[in-house]
């Protein structure tokens, strides 16, 4: 079993930010024979116990986390620190476990949905049925550390020196069939051992605690219980040839409301077998309010950036979000910026451990009325760089550099950019992005010097103010005739003041044929930074580019060089009224007049829109949705060549221009999606151009393969997705993974 905290978060249009846990747990123990169990009131004193006892366990500084991964998981044997039932125990960020003789307790921990911030337990128990209970469990592997528990003033109530062990052992549950426990820090494994000539049929675990035990299409065994939902995984099932494990079909089998035993495929009788489930448990982050930007906004849907994960060089993650709750986890006043809420709602920003066990620090950060974030960095210091926007008249701009703006220009909605030091006590640096109309960020990107680059949109027509543009931009000026334009903004949060915003530009046009009523022009968006410093927008738009240069949208070196049209036209529409994605690279630093490296539109006759952008070191890589069925098709081995219905999302791969190819090439395009509607939000690229999206799906058939963590719907509106495409060279990709994530909560 795995205990671990996944580093991808996406936001729930319920209640709470959705974050999966893998625990792991057991699967097993003895057959419940006591006479009385061990109940939550009992359960709940232990947790109490084990926050004040010290142990020589490794410590959890997130320097020396790489090496902590490796460090064997401690198991405690009782000896008067617990209740006298239990036999073994141990302890990680999140759950407490108890072995008896009989029974295994699983205490996972929880915050309160009431007015008050306190932490109360889900408890599980899991046995098995008909196991012979004649041997107590036994610690194998005996660790150097030791366990103190000094309680209290009264020496007679301490507990020295006790042992520690690596794995537990229980002989003989069955005839011929052991069970094991063993691990590392953070996550904690079992295994059933089964001896040659033994019958796997007859192990079976019962669950108390779980209101109603099913098995998903995939194969895994769904537990509902307080607090979140536990999931065993199609069980692995092997046995060990030489050096060589060899993989046996199995699977669960579900024997009545709370129990399940394994099917078992083929497999050789003179060797030992080895089934081995996985328990993953789903929780939440947040407290007893909402924390989702749908529901917080009213828009429905899912929010771009909100939440927003980053992940630093030492795998420690960010999380930022909205929230309305006054009990956020982990606030304090004396080691918080802000220790609680003050508007409708605020900023929250969290920060964990590599391996997602322990939240560092959280924090509130926002004004008096509604703020909400649109990306978040990291930078080389650990700093910790967020952008969204505000509603509030008060947002703190009172970093220890002068911010650009203290105040709004307008009381409209406006951009926002703050850095905070790595624990998240100390406002570096923070400004409103404001001009006379409203300014909506909606990307963020942080480049190696620490400089913040958001785009989003803007109706604001100020000229040279700093904010939307300065003097040096590449478009000053709103362009004749539009009622909204992109933007682009380059923040140095290291200086202070009208020196801390060295650039920004509109990016747009002023002629759209699209109607007021069906949106605006200027829509969606997403910016990327290359380690050149070149910069990279997107998003969707209805502007024309028709050969008139004081209202054309920014067309240069394009793939595509017309709305709504084929790579292949060159006298462009002047009445086409759908959105197409646009991808355009700048550099910043180049004189005015050569900043633009190239835009094109990307799309086809029906309404397509970039929502999310990555770069590597030779192309970009952009998802979003679209409802065309005639997007212009590229790549080989593609995975999905037509659209699946409504809409879809996408993955597109842009090239670089050449001397020999001016226009910017497209290497890829995939649709990605069911009969419903289908959005890519987010993309990031690894070092061998493997593409992973996120996003979210109200499909009941969308692609899923390769051994997904959920493969069924699962009921209700919608629900997240991620995606793994492998690169194979030659423009040809493969995905390996696709699959629905959320549990039975939409996102």
């Amino acid at each position: 079993m795995i205990l671990n905290r996944h580093r991808v978060g996406t936001v729930c249009p319920g209640l709470k930010v959705f974050l999966s846990i893998a625990l792991v747990v057991v699967a097993g123990a003895a057959a419940l024979q006591l006479n009385s169990h061990l109940t939550p009131s009992s359960t709940a004193e232990l947790t109490q116990d084990s926050r004040t006892y010290s142990s020589a366990r490794v410590g959890t500084n997130p320097k020396s986390l790489g090496t902590f991964a490796y460090v064997p998981m401690i198991f405690e044997s009782n000896q008067g620190q617990t209740d006298s039932r239990v036999r073994f125990l141990a302890r990680g960020k999140g759950y407490d476990l108890f072995l008896t003789q009989k029974e295994a307790v699983l205490a996972l921990r929880h915050s309160t949905t009431g007015s008050g911030s306190s932490e109360q337990a889900s408890v599980l128990r899991m046995s098995l049925a008909g196991a012979s209970l004649r041997t107590e469990p036994s610690g194998n592997d005996e660790l150097p550390g030791k366990s103190n528990y000094l309680i209290g003033n009264n020496p007679a109530w301490w507990h020295r020196d006790i042992p520690q062990f690596a794995r537990v052992r229980y002989r003989e549950v069955y005839a011929g069939t052991d069970l094991v426990y063993y691990g590392h820090q953070g996550q904690l494994e079992y295994d059933f051992e089964i001896a040659p000539g033994s019958d796997p049929r007859r192990v079976e675990l019962r669950f108390q605690g779980a209101d109603r035990l099913t098995v998903d299409p995939a194969g895994n065994l769904i537990l509902p219980v307080a607090g979140g939902t536990l999931s065993l995984q199609a069980p692995r099932v092997y046995q060990t040839v030489g050096t060589e494990q060899r993989s046996i079909e199995g699977r669960f089998e579900l024997r009545g409301a709370d129990a399940v035993g394994f099917k078992v495929g083929e497999y050789d009788p003179s060797r030992t077998l080895v089934i081995d489930p996985i328990l993953q448990y789903s929780t939440y982050l947040g407290g007893s309010a909402d924390e989702a930007c749908s529901i917080i906004l009213g828009t429905g849907a899912p929010v771009s950036g909100c939440p927003a994960v980053a992940v630093d060089s030492s795998l420690s993650a960010y999380v930022v979000g909205s929230t309305r709750s006054t009990d956020f986890p982990d606030v304090s006043c004396s080691t918080s910026l802000q220790c609680s809420l003050k508007g409708t709602a605020n900023i929250s920003i969290s920060k964990f451990n590599s391996s997602g066990t322990a939240l560092l620090f959280s924090t509130y950060l926002g004004g008096n009325n509604i703020d909400h974030p649109a990306g978040v960095g990291v930078d080389g210091g650990f700093n910790v760089i967020v952008a969204g926007n505000t509603t509030s008249t008060d947002f703190p701009t009172n970093g220890s550099n002068a911010a650009f703006q203290t105040t709004p220009v307008s009381t409209n909605t406006h951009a926002f950019v703050s850095k905070l030091d790595p624990t998240g006590h100390t406002l570096l640096y923070s400004t409103y992005l404001s001009g006379n109309g409203a300014d909506v960020a909606t990307g963020l990107a942080v480049d190696l010097s620490g400089n913040a680059y958001v785009s989003g949109t803007t109706t604001s027509t100020e000229v040279g103010a700093g904010f939307p543009s300065t003097t040096g931009g590449y478009q000053t000026a709103p362009a004749s005739g539009s009622t909204i334009q992109f933007f682009l903004s380059k923040i140095n949060p290291n200086a202070s003041g009208i020196s801390s915003v060295p650039y920004s530009t509109y990016f747009g046009g002023g002629n759209s044929a699209r109607p007021a009523s069906s949106g605006p022009p200027a829509v969606g968006g997403g910016v990327a930074v290359d380690s050149s410093n070149n910069v990279y927008i997107t998003g969707g738009t209805s502007y024309l580019h028709v050969g008139n240069a004081t209202t054309d949208f920014p067309i240069l070196n394009a793939y595509q060089g017309c709305l709504d049209s084929a790579p292949s036209i060159t006298t462009c529409p002047t009445n086409v009224t759908a959105y197409d994605v646009f991808v355009a690279k700048l550099n910043p630093t180049a004189i005015t007049g050569s900043q633009l490296l190239y835009s094109t539109y990307l799309g086809g006759t029906g309404d397509d829109i970039g929502n999310g952008i990555t770069v590597d070191s030779s192309s970009a890589y952009i998802t979003g949705s679209t409802t065309s069925t005639d997007f212009p098709a590229a790549g080989t081995g593609v995975f999905q060549s037509v659209n699946g219905g409504g809409t879809d999302a996408f993955l597109a791969k842009l090239g670089t221009p050449t001397t020999a190819l001016t226009t910017v090439p497209l290497n890829y395009f995939t649709y990605l999606g069911g009969s419903g509607t289908d959005v890519g939000m987010g993309v990031a690229v690894d070092n061998i151009q493997g593409a992973r999206i996120v996003g979210w799906t109200s499909s009941t058939n969308f692609p899923n393969l390769n051994f997904p963590v959920q493969t069924g719907f699962g009921g209700g509106g919608i629900r997240c997705f991620c995606s793994q495409h492998r690169y194979y060279g030659n423009n040809a990709y493969s995905p390996r993974s696709l699959l629905y994530f959320s549990g039975r909560h939409a996102c």
